[in-house]
Formats: C-alpha cells, sequence, structure tokens
C-alpha cells in the first residue's frame, strides 16, 4: 500500500466535495445550532452553587452524534456507486491505485469532513469543561469514542455503496443500519426484558415482616398505647434478610444496548464521573443512559444490599426531631449513591460495544475492498463501467 496514492485518493474525494457543495454554509448552520443548543443549556443549568459542565456536556455531545450519525452517512454512502454512475470510478481504476488505497482513501476523506464538524463543536465543550465537574481525562475518552463511531459509520456507508448499484438504495440502506443498532437495540431490549423474568433473591435491609404480624387496622385518632396502635418502626426495627421476587433478567440481555452508538459514547462520557463536591445534576442525557445501561449488566440482586431503612428515624430520635432525622438520611444517601457507583464502575459497556462498533467498520472496509476489486467478474444489470 503506498500512503501516496491512498492522499492522493483522498485529497481529490476532498476537492470534488469543496466544489461541488456547499460546506461553508453547512459549517456555518451546524455552528449555530450548536451554540443555540449549547448556550440555551447553560441559561437552564446555570447557578452559583451548580456544576453546569456535565449538562453542558452532555447536551453537546448528544447534539453532534445526532447530527453526526445523520450527516457522515450522506458523505461515503454515494461516493463509491456515485463514481461508478458518473464514470469515473473505471477511471480510477486502470490507474496504479490499488483497491485498498482506494477504499482507505475515500474512507479517509470523508472521515476527515466528519472530524470537522467535531471541530466546530470543541469551543462549546471547552465551555463545558470551564463550567465545572469535569475531568479533562474522561473529556478525551469520550471524545475518542466519538471519532471511532463517527468512523465506523463512514464505513457501514462506504460498504454499501460498493454493495448498490444506486446512490439512493445505499443512502436507505445506511440509514436503515443505523436506524436498527439506534432505535431497534432499544426497541429489542425493552421487549425482551419485558418476556425474560425469572425468580431471583436479593438482599434486603428492611423492617421484617415479623414486625407487622399482629399489626390491625389501626383507629385515624389513636394515641400511642391504644388498642391496634402500632410504632412506626425506627432503624433499630431494621434487620438484613433475603427475599424472593421476580425481576427481568437484564444481565442475560444487556448486549443488545452496547451495540448502541449512543449509549457507547454516554458511557465513555465524563458526566458519570463527575466530582462530588459539587451538585452537578440538570439534564445530563449521557449519565442517565450510562446508568441505566451498567445497571442492566449487573442485573437484578447485584450490587449488595438493598436499603429499604433509610427514610426511617433512628432509634431513640425526638418525635418530630427532622434535623436528626434528615442528618441520618442524608448519611444513608450518599453511602448509597457510593455503592451504587461502586456497582456501575465494575460494569462497564463501553468496551464491548466500542470492540462491536469496530468490528462492524473493519468488515464493512473488507467488504467494500472486495468489491471494488479488478478485474470485477460480475456487475448488476445496468451498471455503468466507464
Amino acid at each position: 500500500m503506498n500512503l501516496r496514492r491512498l492522499w492522493t485518493v483522498a485529497r481529490l474525494e476532498l476537492v470534488q466535495r469543496r466544489r461541488t457543495s456547499r460546506w461553508p454554509i453547512v459549517l456555518g448552520a451546524w455552528f449555530v445550532v450548536i451554540a443555540l443548543v449549547t448556550f440555551a443549556s447553560w441559561r437552564a443549568v446555570r447557578g452559583e452553587s451548580f456544576a453546569s459542565g456535565p449538562s453542558l456536556y452532555d447536551v453537546t455531545t448528544f447534539f453532534v452524534l445526532m447530527l453526526g450519525m445523520l450527516v457522515v452517512p450522506s458523505l461515503t454512502a454515494t461516493t463509491v456507486n456515485g463514481d461508478r454512475e458518473h464514470g469515473v470510478l473505471a477511471t480510477l481504476q486502470t490507474t496504479l491505485v490499488t483497491s485498498w488505497e482506494l477504499v482507505l482513501g475515500k474512507l479517509l476523506a470523508s472521515w476527515v469532513v466528519s472530524m470537522v464538524f467535531l471541530a466546530t463543536a470543541l469551543p462549546f465543550l471547552a465551555w463545558a469543561w470551564v463550567a465545572g465537574g469535569l475531568s479533562v481525562g474522561r473529556i478525551l475518552l469520550s471524545l475518542l469514542v466519538l471519532v471511532v463511531v463517527l468512523a465506523v459509520v463512514a464505513a457501514v456507508g462506504l460498504m454499501f455503496s460498493t454493495l448498490t448499484a444506486r446512490p439512493v438504495a445505499s443512502a436507505v440502506l445506511t440509514y436503515l443500519t443505523l436506524a436498527a443498532l439506534v432505535f431497534g437495540s432499544l426497541i429489542g431490549f425493552l421487549l425482551t426484558a419485558v418476556l425474560l423474568t425469572d425468580t431471583v433473591t436479593v438482599r434486603v435491609n428492611g423492617v421484617p415482616e415479623s414486625y407487622w404480624a399482629s399489626e390491625i387496622e389501626p383507629p385515624v385518632t389513636s394515641e400511642p398505647g391504644a388498642e391496634g396502635f402500632v410504632l412506626q418502626p425506627t432503624q433499630a426495627d431494621c434487620e438484613e434478610f433475603t427475599r424472593t421476587e421476580q425481576a427481568s433478567r437484564t444481565d442475560r440481555i444487556w448486549p443488545l444496548l452496547a451495540v448502541n452508538p449512543f449509549v457507547v459514547v454516554a458511557d465513555a462520557a465524563p458526566s458519570r464521573l463527575a466530582e462530588t463536591g459539587t451538585f452537578t445534576g440538570g439534564f445530563t442525557p449521557m449519565r442517565w443512559i450510562s446508568d441505566g445501561s451498567r445497571d442492566a449488566k449487573a442485573g437484578p440482586g447485584e450490587g449488595g444490599v438493598r436499603d429499604e431503612c433509610s427514610f426511617l428515624p433512628e432509634a431513640g430520635s425526638p418525635v418530630g426531631d427532622s434535623a436528626t432525622t434528615d442528618a441520618a438520611f442524608e448519611a444513608r444517601e450518599k453511602a448509597q449513591d457510593a455503592a451504587d457507583r461502586a456497582r456501575r464502575d465494575a460494569n462497564p459497556v463501553w468496551p464491548w460495544g466500542l470492540a462491536f462498533l469496530g468490528a462492524l467498520g473493519l468488515t464493512s472496509v473488507v467488504v467494500a475492498e472486495r468489491r471494488v476489486r479488478t478485474p470485477v467478474r460480475r456487475l448488476p444489470s445496468g451498471t455503468r463501467i466507464a
């Protein structure tokens, strides 16, 4: 493989797109739309004691990925069959350019264009980092994953461009494939989760059934000590026991979520590991997607003891003393959040999803290379050669 010839193919593709397309207008519109979305997010979540960085980053990244999956397929889904339709491909195949150089050159050109679109969003991602609550390492990781996902999308479009004779057909097949990855995987997961249930045993820290064994319906105006009155349980009445219940076995079907590009990017997004010293709530779709996918991978009955006593007062607390109860409740909530983070940290999804998307991209490139090899033994009816 000659890198100079590969770059020549990519440069010709870029020059052709620059001359035949209104890319400055498209890039300007892209920049304005992302700017409006980011500014609206900042206006909605700003505050003195509120780290708005995670919300800004999640919304911007989510929007960039969504627009990228709409724009990138149009760059590659018509690149090969479009050249064949105009009689350009056969001329290029008669030169010293090999099939690998041809395919990789066109893929590189489309990937470079997608990187230009991503670069226009970098100022807004930097704004999210300045707003606080994010780490540079996680930002770089999520950007790397986003770059790989966009390259895979470009490779899928390139494959269909070599498999079909008409640009319209390849574009439709590319968008259908991406829709299957994004929406089909989610729908399949939800339907399977409803159907695939099993009996599981969970560990619970709660009020045992024996506490309520002698309970009868108390009078509405009962006072402590009256017949039929049951005192409110406290932390001292809680015990750790096991309980059997029906639950969806999401730990068996989580790979359906791992193939979703949005899940892969969201699980690597930095907002999931936001700093705990400042409140970082707000609209964080990437964090919600990540937490949900990792909980699905962990499955029911995993993650230690389920605490059902966090809302109960401490033993001996004065009736109506909300300060003591609220302080204890906050401490238990922090402990539960720490346990949830530990469980989710042990069940990452994005490495598996990235491996699947990488395999899909490599397969697409290999198929595309085989389809542009010369001499061609068979062509679809009506296909133009030169």
